[in-house]
């Protein structure tokens, strides 16, 4: 029994080593277990991370190829841009032109006699300035004619003792803001009044009247002419292909179809040439993006999927069917048909020169693209973007939507969209003379916009034509009519002695009605015209919806068709392309409620697990301790209670007489 000792309280033995000890081996499988999957989780979610990196990469270069406008672009270059400079649109005639550019257009600008000071007194009056086409010969002074421009408003000016001086008629011409730029210049000796028309052309010149002697240093008319003109109102000439074309301004919108042609100087007698041709370079450069973005995809999956033999360990994602059902899915839509394109010849990437290369990434072959575009760019844009192609120009694609089925509607318009006539009755123009107070007021209410009052300039004009012009101005001039960009155009119906105002907008928003008349003898009597019509008809056999010249089909197709066109007008061949599939794919994997959120999602959930198992872990190996404790201190006690036996009965035995009698021997 003396062997048997304590380094404690009983036995001796070290408790705390040995439980330790315990613990420690019973904790390192689970905790090694539990590491183990937590880093594993988390070498998934860096993973899915870096996959998550690629595809956002992938999608952002789809964007290069949706733009429908980009397939079908041209470009224009000038053999001297420092002359004539040029831009096209895409509905230009590719070809070779010769330019020259002869004249520039100018603005009229009239001077006035010379003022003591810019604060001189003026008179007072009624100044009016009209816009049109003066008929001037300056060297000797002759002032042969004027016609108005129907086009341009009136600016009819009051000067009181508010506003009549020079620096007050400045700025009461400046604050009206009707087309001209009133100034003061001091030329050294004198302070002189600068008015210069906004618009260049012949036909923006002006014609300044006054109703008052004390104004008659202004005038600029048939009647007198006390204004200097100091630059003529000219037209700007460009000769194209050795036809001379006039234009108000340096801008030539309409002269080449789909062309704007820029003049910055003129320069008689020198060539110029103007080539348009198809621009190919934004295309290719969008697809070879394409193709290498989803190259880098490739990789970055191929990096996250791999196996390494020498090791036998794979990545992170090897065998994940969520990277090999996103990349199943990209792969499906890159190789199929685009729907809608049926029985063409440029249907698919292949057929424009993206191939698949053994180890799966992609080979552009820019010249087959480019050929592609050559021929057919709508056929290429098809392929990769949403577009409706009509077979008639009087219709053109506007929108869809997303229930929009991919197909061939045919168009057929029933009602021409129409607009509103006001119409007067035959024989109302009674009189071609506008008397101040007497015939020269009126209210008009065009598409619902109701005008302030309009004064017709007073005055005896030469023809029903003439007085047509003057009525457009004022109308289109007044301020409320023009600040909600409603428009009219007026004419003279000779044959019936009547006036016919017409909205410019179409559809059954188009209104004219003329509110209140003491003009009835210039044939503009109040009265309601007739309200325009909204374009009706069928997109695809099914009555479709009409609005103003906008007709949209119930699945959402929204067509724009010329105002007066009606009848069979073809058909519309709609295709949504590749890019949107695609995106839609990528979408499905990226999107915040995507397949690649949802499952990091899980795998969140996963590390969150772990930790709760570390806690149940913590609490189980702390009950564990606590148990060895407490059975080792059990034994622990035993023992000591056996050694304590133990020493009694050594104690006991020695006092017996046996015991004894050995030691006396």
């Amino acid at each position: 029994m003396a062997g048997v000792s304590s380094l404690g309280l009983g036995s001796g033995i070290d408790i705390r080593s040995i439980v330790d000890g315990l613990v420690a081996a019973e904790r390192q499988p689970q905790e090694f277990l539990l590491t183990k999957q937590e880093s594993d989780i988390q070498a998934k979610l860096s993973s899915y991370g870096v996959f998550k990196s690629s595809l956002s990469s992938f999608r952002a270069s789809l964007a290069g190829l949706r733009d429908a406008g980009k397939f079908d672009a041209l470009q224009a270059k000038s053999s001297d841009s420092d002359v004539v400079s040029a831009s096209v649109s895409s509905n230009a005639d590719i070809g070779r032109f010769n330019l020259e550019s002869k004249q520039l257009a100018q603005a009229q600008s009239l001077v006035s006699a010379g003022f003591a000071d810019a604060q001189a007194t003026v008179g007072t009056g009624t100044l009016t300035i009209k816009f049109g086409t003066t008929d001037y010969d300056s060297v000797s002074d002759t002032y042969n004619g004027f016609s108005q421009n129907a086009e341009q408003g009136t600016l009819t000016l009051s000067l009181d003792a508010t506003n009549n001086t020079l620096t007050g008629m400045r700025d009461a011409i400046n604050e009206a803001k009707a087309g001209v730029n009133a100034s003061i210049i001091y030329d050294g000796s004198a302070y002189r009044l600068v008015l210069a028309s906004e618009q260049t052309g012949a036909a923006n010149s002006m014609q300044i009247s006054v109703d008052d002697p004390s104004l008659a240093q202004f005038e600029f008319n048939a009647t007198a002419t006390n204004m200097e003109q100091t630059q003529v109102a000219q037209d700007a000439i460009l000769s194209v292909n050795g036809l001379d074309v006039t234009n108000e301004t340096n801008t030539f919108n309409d002269t080449l179809k789909g062309v704007t042609l820029d003049l910055a100087q003129a320069k008689p007698g020198q060539a110029i040439n103007l080539d348009i041709t198809r621009s190919t370079g934004g295309v290719v450069e969008a697809l070879q993006g394409f193709v290498e973005s989803y190259n880098e995809l490739v990789a970055s999956v191929n990096d996250l999927s791999a196996y390494d033999p020498a090791s036998q360990s794979g990545s992170a994602l090897l065998g994940d069917a969520t990277l090999r059902g996103g990349m199943s899915q990209i792969r499906s839509v890159m190789g199929s048909l685009v729907s809608g394109l049926e029985g063409t010849s440029i249907r698919t990437l292949v057929d424009l020169g993206v191939t698949t290369q053994a180890d799966g990434s992609l080979k552009l072959d820019s010249g087959k693209l480019t050929d592609a575009l050559a021929s057919d760019p709508d056929g290429v844009a098809a392929v990769f973007t949403q577009i409706g192609r009509p077979s008639n120009d009087s219709v053109s694609f506007f929108s869809n939507s997303d229930d929009t089925p991919t197909g061939k509607y045919s168009v057929n318009v029933t009602q021409a969209a129409t607009q509103a006539l006001l119409s007067g009755v035959n024989n109302s123009v009674s009189s071609l003379i506008v008397n101040a107070g007497v015939n020269d007021t009126f209210k008009i209410k065009v598409d619902g916009v109701l005008s302030s009052d309009i004064t017709l300039t007073a005055g005896s004009y030469a023809s029903g034509d003439e007085l047509a012009k003057e009525i457009q101005a004022q109308i289109n001039g007044n301020e409320n009519i023009r600040s909600k960009d409603a428009k009219v155009s007026v004419s003279y119906d000779s044959a019936n002695n009547r006036m016919l105002i017409a909205s410019q907008s179409f559809g059954s928003k188009s209104t004219v009605e003329i509110t209140q008349s003491n003009a009835s003898d210039l044939g503009l009597a109040a009265a309601v015209g007739t309200t325009g019509s909204d374009v009706a008809g069928t997109i695809g056999g099914i009555d479709a919806d009409g609005e103003g010249q906008y007709l949209t089909a119930t699945n959402g197709l929204k067509l724009f068709v010329e105002g007066g066109v009606s009848g069979n007008l073809g058909a519309v061949d709609f295709s949504r392309g590749l890019m949107e599939k695609l995106d839609a794919v990528l979408g499905g994997l990226l999107d915040s409620d995507g397949a690649l959120t949802a499952k990091t999602k899980g795998l969140q959930k996963s590390l969150e697990s772990i930790d709760d198992e570390r806690l149940k872990l913590e609490d189980k190996i702390a009950q564990y301790e606590e148990r060895l404790l407490s059975r080792f201190n059990a034994m622990d006690a035993l023992l000591g209670q056996i050694q304590s036996t133990g020493s009694f009965l050594s104690q006991q035995l020695a006092t017996l007489p046996y015991n004894n009698l050995a030691k006396n021997k």
